[in-house]
C-alpha cells in the first residue's frame, strides 16, 4: 500500500512540473516602444527663393492748379537669398530674417487728360530688400507663420510731361513696409521648403519738382514666392 501511494505522489510530482514546462514561452523580450522625434525649428538657416510680382504704381502729377493722376498697374519676377535665426518654444516658433531679391517689377502708362495734356510714366523696381520678425505655430515637421517688418528698394524711372518731353530722373530709394504670411515643411533635418505671401508698400515720394510742376510716386505691390532654406 505505502508502495502505491508513494507511486501516486510521484506521478503527480511529474505531471505538475511537465505542466509547469509547458506554460512557459521561450522567445525574445517585447521591444520598447520608441517615442517618435519631433522636429525642431530652433537654429539659423540660409536659403534661396524666386516669385512673382503683381501690384500698382501711383503717380499724381500737380502743376499748382490742375493735377493729374496715374494708376499703373505693374507686374514681374523676383528672386534672392535669406539669412534668419528661429527659436521654438513649445509649439510657437519666434524668428527673425532678412533677405535680398533682385526684381524686374514694372509698369508704364500715357494718358491724356482734357485741359492738361498728355503724360508718359515707366517705372521698374530695381531691388528690393526686407528686414521682419515672424511668429508661427509649429506642428512637428509642419509651420505655419505671419511675417511683417520694414522693406526698402529703389526704382528706376522715365517720366515725359507735355510740353516738357522726358523729364530724367535719378533712381530712387524708397523706404516702406510689408507684410504677410507663409507655411514651411522640413524636408530632411536641413532643409525645408517654404511657400510665402507677402503685400509690400513703399510709400509714396515725390520723384521731380521744378519749374512749378511736382511728380510723386507711390508703389505697393503683391509677391508670392518660393524657396529652400538650410538649416544649422
Amino acid at each position: 500500500m505505502r508502495s502505491i501511494l508513494l507511486s501516486l505522489v510521484a506521478t503527480t510530482s511529474l505531471v505538475s512540473a511537465a505542466a509547469a514546462a509547458d506554460a512557459v514561452v521561450y522567445g525574445e523580450a517585447p521591444a520598447p516602444a520608441m517615442e517618435q522625434a519631433v522636429y525642431d525649428w530652433s537654429g539659423a538657416y540660409v536659403g534661396v527663393f524666386a516669385g512673382v510680382t503683381t501690384g500698382d504704381y501711383d503717380f499724381t502729377a500737380t502743376d499748382g492748379t490742375d493735377s493729374l493722376g496715374l494708376s499703373l498697374s505693374g507686374s514681374g519676377f523676383l528672386g534672392g537669398a535669406q539669412i534668419g535665426y528661429d527659436w521654438q518654444v513649445g509649439s510657437y516658433v519666434f524668428g527673425a530674417v532678412a533677405d535680398i531679391a533682385a526684381t524686374n517689377h514694372e509698369a508704364d502708362i500715357t494718358a491724356t487728360v482734357s485741359g492738361f495734356g498728355w503724360a508718359r510714366a515707366e517705372s521698374t523696381l530695381k531691388y528690393l530688400g526686407t528686414l521682419r520678425g515672424r511668429f508661427g505655430y509649429a506642428m512637428d515637421e509642419f509651420l505655419v507663420y505671419g511675417h511683417g517688418g520694414l522693406a526698402y528698394g529703389e526704382t528706376e524711372q522715365t517720366i515725359s510731361v507735355d510740353g516738357l518731353g522726358s523729364i530724367s530722373t535719378d533712381n530712387d530709394t524708397k523706404v516702406g513696409w510689408t507684410i504677410g504670411a507663409g507655411a514651411e515643411y522640413a524636408l530632411t533635418q536641413n532643409v525645408s521648403f517654404q511657400t510665402e505671401y507677402a503685400f509690400t508698400d513703399l510709400g509714396e515720394d515725390t520723384l521731380f519738382n521744378e519749374g512749378g510742376i511736382a511728380i510723386n510716386e507711390d508703389v505697393s505691390f503683391h509677391a508670392i514666392k518660393v524657396g529652400l532654406n538650410f538649416r544649422f
